[in-house]
């Protein structure tokens, strides 16, 4: 018996009797598994497939398990077999081809999307056959749409888990706290992340990272997962930090929120592996079993950590983009089972407010303006255009979040051996020469600061082994310096010789 590709168990076609239609072949058939399969790329150039489930569109990468999952049952729905690899092979790579070589390019999104100037929430989980509403939200307000209007083509992540369908005046802002035991700032502050985590962005964009932390016992694990829950819920809770940066980068193409509980170390190439991940960046790779070609992998996405403020504060790039929230201990426990009975009351309220948040954001945007912005300018604008339909006054967030830059700033630069070495310098020269400024080349200005520093402390791995390095840093802490301290470092080139040179001055 030939077999072409097809389970073992799978019987020949006989040849048709006079006057009977002819019976497809077995390659026919592979054929018209894709013939109700939209196939389409993304701009990256990435094969898709919007396969049919029920009463709506299922929408997939092609080199996946999911595709291969929807050829295994959509074969044996029809013939009552199963597939062999290499006919399930020949599927797979039809289906690449065809969407390779489509014309139709559309965009992927994962839980949120942009679409016609509105933001798309996906309801739905990781079942296929689960639920697949989705939520509109216009300026003018919000509406829930049916699995079959739903106009973005959503992808989800098998851990990925379902939304409640948001309800209108479910719930206050206030009523977060019961999860998250912040203060008033700071419960301002977490729902200008929630608002920002949940704009989507076709193109460009930055996202706030939420930093919890606090003492043990002040509720760090459990306020994340409260809001891993409002903006994108999952099966993966609480997760430790991958072993490489690649996987990191894998893990945030394929799902909307990252989440990390505990972290209490945090390497440099995790660092700025952060800060690409929330401002818009990529991380690139050998393919495997290639020598020449490479895997890129792109994402921009917000993130919550909770664990020890040092670890992020201490990295001014990082830094300059969290919200530094401290939790308080709490007074009075309670058991897990009734929180998250309460939760699960209070979670279709909660999420009815963040979608009125994201309409008034889509209505006041554009007008919307703030006296002196801090960094991360364009999230404060958007928290600050949400702040009506959350009910927050008007300016709370934006006068929260520029104490909260200042405070961190400071924080980061207490722990920071070379700023504080730097400081030491300025107020020496001031006593011994009456000025508080200092000026000259690279390799003077590391000895003068390691002299002012413990061994304990200029051998440690944190500091700068030569003055190239000093430079990396001192470009790094210059913006807190400048807004904690009122330091300007100044770093120049000049002379006969074109030596170069560091002013370091208070203003």
């Amino acid at each position: 018996m030939a077999n072409d590709g097809f389970s073992i168990g799978e019987p020949e076609d006989d040849a048709p009797a006079d006057g009977a239609p002819p019976k497809r072949n077995r390659r026919d058939k592979l054929a018209l598994l894709l013939s109700d399969v939209d196939l389409w790329r993304s701009p990256d150039g990435v094969a898709h497939a919007s396969v049919p489930m029920g009463r709506h569109r299922e929408h997939i990468r092609v080199l996946s398990g999911s595709f291969r999952n929807f050829l295994l049952m959509a074969f044996h729905a029809a013939h009552g077999a199963g597939l062999s690899g290499t006919a399930l092979g020949d599927t797979t790579n039809l289906a690449n081809a065809r969407g390779l070589s489509s014309g139709d390019v559309k965009l992927p999104w994962r839980r949120f999307a942009q679409h016609d100037g509105a933001i798309w929430i996906d309801l739905g989980g990781g079942d296929p056959e689960g639920e697949r509403r989705a939520v509109r939200i216009t300026g003018e307000g919000w509406r829930i749409i049916a699995p079959a209007d739903v106009a973005p083509c959503f992808l989800r992540a098998p851990d990925a888990l379902p939304l409640p369908c948001p309800e209108p005046d479910g719930a206050k802002p206030a009523d977060l706290a019961q999860f998250v035991n912040a203060d008033e700032d700071g419960l301002a502050l977490i729902w200008a992340w929630l608002v920002c985590a949940a704009r989507p962005f076709a193109e460009g964009g930055s996202y706030p990272i939420a930093l919890l932390h606090g003492e043990q016992g002040s509720g760090k694990s459990g306020a994340s997962r409260a809001l891993q829950s409002l903006i994108d819920p999952s099966t993966l809770t609480g997760r430790a930090l991958p072993r490489e940066e690649r996987d990191l980068f894998i893990s945030a193409a394929n799902r909307h929120l990252l989440a990390f509980d505990n972290l209490s170390g945090l390497g440099d190439a995790f660092a700025d592996c952060f800060c690409r991940i929330a401002t818009g960046g990529g991380f690139s790779a050998r393919a495997l079993h290639t020598d020449g070609d490479e895997s890129i992998f792109t994402a921009v996405r917000p993130l919550i950590f909770n664990g020890i403020p040092s670890t992020i504060l201490a990295r001014p790039d990082l830094a300059d983009r969290a919200l530094s929230i401290e939790l308080r201990p709490l007074t009075q426990r309670r058991e897990e089972a009734a929180m998250r009975a309460e939760f699960q009351r209070l979670w279709p309220g909660l999420l009815g407010l963040l979608c009125d948040g994201l309409a008034a954001a889509l209505r006041n945007v554009a007008g919307m303006k703030i006296a002196d912005p801090p960094r991360m300018m364009d999230a404060c604008i958007w928290a600050e255009a949400a702040a009506p339909g959350l009910g927050i006054e008007p300016g709370v967030i934006a006068t929260a979040w520029r104490a909260n830059r200042h405070q961190a700033d400071r924080a980061a630069l207490e722990v920071d051996d070379v700023a504080q070495a730097l400081v030491a310098l300025l107020n020496e020269q001031r006593e011994k020469e009456g000025r508080d400024e200092w000026r000259g080349g690279p390799s003077e200005l590391f000895t003068r600061l390691v002299s002012l520093v413990p061994e304990r402390v200029s051998r440690s791995p944190i500091w700068p082994k030569n003055a190239a390095g000093l430079g990396t840093k001192l470009r790094r802490i210059a913006p807190g310096m400048r807004a904690v301290h009122r330091v300007e470092i100044i770093a120049g080139k000049g002379g006969a010789d074109g030596s170069r040179w560091w002013h370091v001055r208070r203003v």
